[in-house]
């Protein structure tokens, strides 16, 4: 069974280790890790509620829609942070 993730467990992850990439702190059997590397940008940062979610992911991976709708939810902070970090890389300061 895939490993479950919530978006208050990325965010702490994050505050603990704010200049590692959340990538990595997405556990690797997690849908949000296969969210986070898979889909398109615009599909994460639309799907924001349980009636987004995608039956056949549901299925899939063995979530219900509130589980499949936070693990997104822990893909779009992940992707934000590491976003960030790239642009910071780069020498810009991004808008808070």
């Amino acid at each position: 069974m895939a490993m479950k993730v919530t978006a208050a467990q990325i965010r702490s992850r994050i505050e603990a280790n704010a200049d590692d990439y959340a990538a990595e702190m997405l556990p690797p059997d997690s849908f949000a890790r296969h969210a986070f590397e898979n889909k398109p940008y615009p599909a994460i940062k639309r799907a924001k509620t349980p009636a987004d979610a995608d039956k056949a992911e549901c299925e899939k991976w063995g979530l219900t829609a509130d589980e499949w709708a936070e693990e997104m939810a822990a893909a779009r902070i992940a992707l934000a942070h590491d976003m960030k970090l790239d642009l910071i890389m780069k020498g810009i300061t991004p808008a808070m």
